[in-house]
């Protein structure tokens, strides 16, 4: 009889996660097939889950704000993943993290024998994850194209002196220049204007994605240059030199923070180490001497 039971149980089990199984790929298999014929690949761990974050992201997507959907949008636009990426689909990523990780974590702990109260840690994490990733991928970014962007301009400024329009300047900078942000910047600028919009609202259009002073400084030098019909060379030079200005005050004041930043890995780490070491056979030799 208790064998009767038992299997009972079991096949009850059984059957329960295969409904569940059958609900989640029914849930899955409802949503639509999207056309990313002209998207970039998301990254490796947003791609390994892309299926479940497609999924949450069709069904959540009617209760999305509109200020929320403007808002993430622009970190989106401003970590350059606008062409891999929709609002939604960050929100979903936060939702399927924090499940995943809250799953992986409760086995874990499990298995390690530590309380299971923890995995509630690792969901939090995962809820954050997209966005604080979108936040260093912004950072991450924004630093690759104020490092590239004095040289960026010291070609444009060789085309415009040799008699090149701006236009024609920026061409051949972005034909010589090596793939990066700032080139895939200068890129859609001259993409813009070839679609007919007008200079300066392709420029302008450019301070919209960067979220940089630099940039944005720059874009307003070149406008009021470009409407008062002054002469383009001198004030690019004078706008790489001043970017360099800034690039090296940077790196002096990343400098000057270093200390700052070691000394908490070095009185929670390094100092006890060495003080282990010193005080250990110091610590014999009294035992010896005084035991």
């Amino acid at each position: 009889m208790n064998d009767l039971i038992l299997y009972a149980c079991f096949l009850g089990l059984g059957g329960v996660i295969s409904f569940l199984c059958w609900q989640v790929f029914s849930f899955i298999y409802a949503v639509p097939d999207e056309n990313r014929e002209y998207l970039d690949k998301p990254p490796f761990l947003f791609y390994i889950l892309w299926s479940l974050i497609k999924a949450v992201s069709f069904y959540i997507k009617p209760f999305i704000s509109k200020k929320m959907e403007d808002s993430l949008s622009k970190k989106i636009i401003y970590a350059g993943y606008e062409y891999v990426f929709k609002p939604s689909e960050i929100i979903a990523s936060q939702i399927v993290f924090s499940f995943v990780f809250t799953l992986l974590s409760l086995v874990i702990l499990y298995l390690s024998g530590v309380e299971l109260i923890y995995s509630a840690a690792f969901g939090l994490y995962g809820l954050i994850y997209p966005v604080l990733w979108l936040k260093s991928q912004k950072k991450k970014r924004e630093n690759l194209i104020l490092k590239e962007i004095p040289f960026f301009l010291d070609i444009i400024v060789l085309c415009v002196e040799a008699g090149l329009t701006l236009v024609n300047a920026l061409d051949q900078a972005v034909t010589k220049a090596v793939k990066s942000p700032t080139r895939n910047e200068f890129s859609r600028v001259l993409a813009d204007i070839r679609k007919g919009i007008p200079k300066n609202d392709a420029l302008r259009n450019m301070t919209q994605r960067v979220d940089q002073p630099s940039v944005q400084n720059l874009v307003s030098a070149i406008i009021q240059a470009e409407n008062m019909g002054m002469n383009l060379g001198p004030i690019l030079r004078g706008q790489a030199e001043q970017r360099r200005v800034e690039r090296f005050l940077r790196a002096e004041k990343l400098a000057l923070e270093a200390p700052v930043k070691m000394l908490f890995p070095l009185v929670a780490f390094i100092f006890p180490c060495t003080f282990i070491v010193i005080g250990f056979p110091l610590y014999i030799m009294m035992k010896d001497a005084f035991g």
